[in-house]
């Protein structure tokens, strides 16, 4: 039996987007020459499955397979009777239901095998790949074309791709890590923990540029007179031509918040910006936007303690516990249980460094309000 992990890095390797450590832990499996028999076996039914899924007509898929497997593309050198078998049912079921095995056969369970600690890039056609912070790789669209490259925690698109179709890339950020993402038109967005951002792979001439967020994220826009740059959060747009600004808007939080370090934004919400619809910020305010009654308001603020988090700093300025422990939760990537509600409703301002050890942040609460806590593994509990 070949394990799972094996079994993905092969599918990886047959599609040709296996990660490096992939392609290290297949080649040293394949020493053994026993797995190298369970490779070839694999390999050939994989073929045979792929075959069946793209032609109906059996009689054709049948030659196509004996025709590919004379000619020896298929490299391999010994055929079982027991996989024939295999292959020859496989076959005569997807003449029958061959429709219904392509779409089960497409949704193979990939988000059971992929670490939900692991950052990943979901592409256009659905499929969705692991991008390892210290990993280096191209990205490669549907036609095969390099639109993008990877180096360590950034990625980075180019104008490669088709420059008359508008194609979607969503990249996820899990607790924990943080992520840089390039934009095709040269703008950068830095993504806190626990966020998302679906993005064109390239911008098209002529066409606003819109990207959609959820959670946090630090925007350096390049300017662009002609083609104006739209951040959607929600039911709230963030519209620019060239400026520098953080972003936020968590699950829990009831508002997005603005905060504009350089340049000018306009926020709106629905589908009209102008004058009378439009919420003009200047560089040192922060704009307010309230879901609930979709009022927006301003007021002037350090731009420092909203950008903080950028280089390592938790920043909170009277924030309910409740809210602090998610946000604790994303930066950590640990579970807290609160059962103190009392506790949960109190409102905080602190500051820490990202290596302060939790015993350390918890120490600084306590000093405020009296609660005990235990840590085990990654779970800490409150009481």
């Amino acid at each position: 039996m070949i394990p799972s992990n094996i079994e993905l890095g092969i599918l990886k390797y047959l599609d040709k987007t296996a990660t490096a450590k992939q392609l290290q832990e297949l080649e040293e499996w394949l020493e053994d020459p026993l797995n190298m028999e369970l490779f070839n076996d694999y390999v050939l039914l994989h073929y045979a499955i792929n075959m069946g899924l793209n032609k109906m007509d059996d009689q054709p898929m049948k030659e196509e397979l004996i025709r590919k497997i004379q000619k020896g593309k298929l490299g391999i050198k010994k055929v079982h009777p027991q996989i024939l078998l295999k292959i020859a049912a496989v076959l005569l079921l997807l003449v029958g239901f061959g429709y219904f095995f392509n779409q089960k056969f497409n949704e193979v369970n990939v988000e059971e095998q992929i670490d939900p600690n692991q950052i990943t890039l979901q592409l256009d056609n659905g499929n969705i790949e692991v991008i390892s912070e210290d990993g280096k790789r191209k990205i490669i669209d549907a036609e095969g074309n390099e639109v993008g490259v990877q180096k360590g925690n950034t990625l980075n698109y180019n104008e490669g791709g088709d420059p008359g179709k508008l194609i979607h890339n969503q990249l996820n950020i899990p607790n924990g890590k943080l992520f840089e993402l390039v934009l095709s038109d040269g703008s950068s967005v830095f993504l806190n923990s626990g966020s998302s951002i679906k993005y064109p792979v390239k911008f098209l001439p002529g066409k606003t540029r819109e990207v959609f967020l959820s959670g946090e994220a630090y925007f350096e826009i390049t300017k662009d007179s002609i083609n104006p740059f739209i951040v959607n959060v929600d039911d709230l747009k963030v519209r620019v031509l060239g400026t520098e600004f953080n972003l936020s808007s968590y699950p829990e939080d009831s508002q997005v918040t603005t905060v504009l370090v350089n340049g000018s934004v306009g926020l709106y919400s629905g589908d009209v910006y102008g004058p009378e619809t439009t919420t003009f910020m200047k560089p040192g305010f922060r704009g307010v936007y309230d879901h609930s009654s979709g009022n927006i308001s301003l007021d002037e603020v350090d731009t420092s303690l909203y950008t903080s988090w950028k280089s390592g700093k938790l920043v909170f300025r009277s924030m309910q516990f409740k809210n602090i422990i998610k946000k604790l939760e994303r930066s950590y990537n640990v579970s807290i249980v609160n059962n103190n509600k009392e506790l949960g409703e109190q409102y905080f301002s602190a500051s820490f460094d990202k290596d302060e050890l939790m015993e350390q942040i918890f120490a600084s609460f306590r000093t405020s309000y009296r609660f005990t806590y235990t840590i085990e593994n990654e779970k800490i509990t409150i009481n």
